[in-house]
This record gives C-alpha cells, sequence and structure tokens, in this order.
C-alpha cells in the first residue's frame, strides 16, 4: 500500500487513510474498479491468491482494436463484446 503513496501529491497523501477490511479464509470483496485497493505484503509461508473477474453492461462494444487482455483475440472497436472471453452472465 505504501508504493501508492509516491504517486500521490502532499494534500492526497495527507488525506490518505485506507480502511482495513480483513476478510476471513476463502471470503472476498467486491468494489468499484476506480477505487484505490490493494493489500499489504504477504508474510505467510504460503502464496496469495487471487481472481478478478470485470463484469459490464450487456451490449458494450470495444473502443479499440488493440489487444484487451494478452492471449484473447481482439474485438475490433464498436463490435459487442461477446464470445469464449466475455460470456454474458446471468444473475
Amino acid at each position: 500500500m505504501e508504493g501508492l503513496l509516491r504517486y500521490l501529491t502532499g494534500e492526497q497523501r495527507a488525506e490518505f487513510n485506507p480502511v482495513p477490511i480483513p476478510l476471513k479464509k476463502g471470503y472476498a470483496t467486491f468494489h468499484h474498479p476506480l477505487m484505490v485497493h490493494g493489500s499489504y505484503e504477504n508474510k505467510s509461508d504460503r502464496p496469495r491468491r487471487a481472481f478478478v473477474l470485470n463484469v459490464f453492461a450487456d451490449g458494450t462494444v470495444s473502443n479499440t482494436d488493440d489487444e484487451l487482455l494478452k492471449g484473447v483475440p481482439p474485438i475490433s472497436k464498436g463490435q459487442k463484446m461477446e464470445g469464449k472471453f466475455f460470456p454474458l452472465l446471468f444473475g
């Protein structure tokens, strides 16, 4: 978390007040993608595992012809985000 400090202005650093959210083993958090988040050093002898799921509204279209994720075929600009790597989820 301290690594973020070098990117903040003095005023932002003064207001920076991380709020820990302790989680039990197997628990997860959900947050807005623009929310600053992170974790402190893993001091255990076991690896920390993470899973990231980015969700967007059905009908969202690509804004680039570039590869969005390494190894995933590009979705042409203006084309609907869909297919094997961008499945439609039902709640």
